[in-house]
C-alpha cells in the first residue's frame, strides 16, 4: 500500500489501497458535476430530473395514496446541505425542524436527490410556497416517517476534469476498483472543509477541557499551517488581549463561533456556558469527528499490521448489512469456534467485517485489533469512559461499529473530450471521496 498525502496521514488516513499512479483531476466545477442519488432499501434509485420551470412546489406534484399521518416525498436540491434543506422546508411549512426527517445526509456542493418526510398536514403548506434550489416531487402518504438509516446507499455520478493522464488510462485504473475492498475511512469532509481540525475540538470536549475547545474553535492551529493562517489567528488566546474587533475578524461568516466569541467577551473564562451557544447537533458532530479520527487510525494500524480488511479473524466483529436504522446494528462476535461460520456469513454478503468507532460502550475482547486500539488510546491519553458525559447529552457518545472496507458496485466510466465520468454505488455510511482519492492521489482539500 502506498503512503497517503501528509495531510491525510494527520487525520488517520495513512494509506492508499491501490498502487496505481495519480490521475489528478479537478472536482466540482459545477454542482451538476457531483450528483448523488439515494438508493432506497428495496434498491430503487431516486433519480435526478430536470428542474421544473416553475418553482412553486404545488405546480409540480400531486399526492398519492390513502391519507395517513405522514407524507414522504423526493427532494432534489443543489448547493445546499441536507440540514440546510430540512431547515428551509421546516420554516416554509411552519413546523419544528425535527419534524422534517430524512434517511441520511447528502453533500452540499452537489446536486443530490433523497427521500424526506413530514407530518401530512404540513405538506399542504409546502405546496403553496416557492423554494430556491429545491424541488419536491412524488409525495405519498405513509404510516411512519423516514428515519436515519432508511436507505441502502447512494449512486454517485462524478465528473473529473483536467486529468494528469490520458482518459483511457484513467478509465482502466477506475475499472480496476470493481469488486476491490477499499479501506472505509471517514473522509476529510468529516473533519471540516474550511478548517479541517474538528477532531481536535472534539477531543477537548471529550476530555471536558472546555477552555481548550473554545481556544481551538476560535483560532487556527499550527498543525494546519500549510493552509497559511494569518498570524493574528495563531496568536488568539495566546497572551493577546481578546477583543470584539479580533472576534469579528477571526469568526467572520461563522455564526456558531461568533456566538461563542461574543459570550467570552461578555463573560471571560466562562467556557462551558460559551459552548452552550453552539447547537447540540453541532457539538455531537464535533465528538463524532474525534471518534472518526480514532477509527481512521485503527483502520490504518489494522492494515499496517497485516490483518485482513475484508475477512474476520478471532476477536473481530461482523455487522448485518442492508439493515435500516443504523443506530441499532445487528452484530456478531467472531471466535475460534465460529470462525468459519462467521466467514461464511461475510462471503455470502449478508454481513461485513466491522471495527469499533470508540465510545464508552466499546468492547475490547482479546484480539490483535483490541491491542491496536489500546495502543491508540494510550497515545491519545484517553480512557473510553471519558466518552460518557451525563451532564451534557450532546457530548455523551457510546460509540458503535463501522465497516472496515467498502466495495464500489456497478462501476462505469465514460471518457469525454476533457474529462472522465465515473458512476458507482456505495452502501450507506461510506464516502465517495474515499474511492476518488484512490485514483486522484492528490491534496485532499481538492476532494472536499
Amino acid at each position: 500500500m502506498q503512503p497517503a498525502h501528509p495531510f491525510e496521514q494527520g487525520i488517520g488516513m495513512e494509506f492508499y489501497c491501490t498502487d496505481g499512479p495519480s490521475i489528478g483531476g479537478r472536482l466540482r466545477d459545477r454542482f451538476e458535476d457531483f450528483v448523488v442519488e439515494e438508493i432506497t432499501p428495496d434498491g430503487t434509485v431516486l433519480e435526478a430530473k430536470e428542474w421544473p420551470s416553475e418553482t412553486a412546489v404545488g405546480s409540480t406534484v400531486s399526492i398519492q395514496g390513502v391519507r395517513s399521518k405522514y407524507v414522504q416525498f423526493v427532494l432534489q436540491k443543489m448547493g445546499l446541505s441536507t440540514l440546510d434543506a430540512a431547515t428551509i422546508v421546516a420554516a416554509a411549512v411552519k413546523v419544528s425542524r425535527h419534524l422534517v426527517t430524512y434517511a441520511g445526509l447528502k453533500d452540499k456542493r452537489a446536486l443530490t436527490v433523497q427521500a424526506m418526510s413530514l407530518p401530512a398536514q404540513a405538506f399542504e403548506s409546502l405546496c403553496r410556497i416557492h423554494l430556491s434550489r429545491i424541488a419536491v416531487r412524488e409525495p405519498q402518504y405513509v404510516r411512519r416517517p423516514i428515519q436515519i438509516g432508511d436507505l441502502w446507499g447512494n449512486r454517485f455520478t462524478i465528473v473529473l476534469k483536467d486529468l494528469k493522464v490520458d482518459c483511457d488510462i484513467a478509465s482502466t485504473l477506475a475499472d480496476s476498483l470493481r469488486g476491490r475492498p477499499i479501506l472505509n475511512y471517514f473522509g476529510v469532509q468529516r473533519f471540516g472543509v474550511a478548517r479541517p481540525f474538528t477532531h481536535l475540538i472534539g477531543k477537548s470536549l471529550v476530555k471536558k477541557n472546555y477552555e481548550e475547545a473554545v481556544r481551538l474553535m476560535l483560532s487556527t492551529t499550527r498543525d494546519f499551517e500549510w493552509q497559511g493562517p494569518a498570524e493574528e489567528e495563531l496568536q488568539t488566546f495566546e497572551g493577546v488581549p481578546f477583543s470584539e474587533d479580533s472576534s469579528d475578524r477571526i469568526t467572520k461568516g461563522a455564526r456558531y463561533e461568533q456566538a461563542v466569541a461574543q459570550h467570552i467577551i461578555k463573560h471571560p473564562a466562562d467556557y462551558e456556558r460559551a459552548l452552550a451557544r453552539v447547537p447540540p447537533r453541532v457539538l455531537t458532530i464535533l465528538v463524532h469527528s474525534y471518534q472518526s479520527y480514532l477509527f481512521n487510525r485503527l483502520l490504518s494500524l489494522r492494515a499496517k499490521s497485516g490483518l485482513s480488511i475484508s475477512e474476520p479473524a478471532p476477536g473481530d466483529f461482523i455487522i448485518q448489512l442492508d439493515q435500516t436504522h443504523s443506530g441499532r446494528d445487528s452484530w456478531l462476535f467472531v471466535n475460534d469456534r465460529n470462525l468459519e461460520e462467521r466467514r461464511g456469513l461475510v462471503r455470502s454478503g449478508s454481513y461485513g467485517l466491522a471495527a469499533p468507532v470508540p465510545g464508552y460502550s466499546t468492547k475490547l475482547p482479546p484480539s490483535k485489533q483490541s491491542d491496536l486500539l489500546r495502543k491508540i488510546l494510550k497515545d491519545e491519553n484517553l480512557d473510553l469512559k471519558e466518552f460518557r458525559n451525563m451532564n451534557a447529552r450532546p457530548l455523551d457518545s457510546p460509540g458503535g461499529l463501522h465497516l472496515v472496507s467498502i466495495v464500489p458496485t456497478d462501476m462505469h466510466t465514460q471518457c469525454t473530450d476533457s474529462a472522465i465520468v465515473l458512476r458507482f454505488n456505495l452502501r450507506k455510511g461510506s464516502y465517495a471521496t474515499v474511492i476518488l482519492r484512490e485514483l486522484m492521489k492528490t491534496n485532499p482539500m481538492d476532494l472536499a
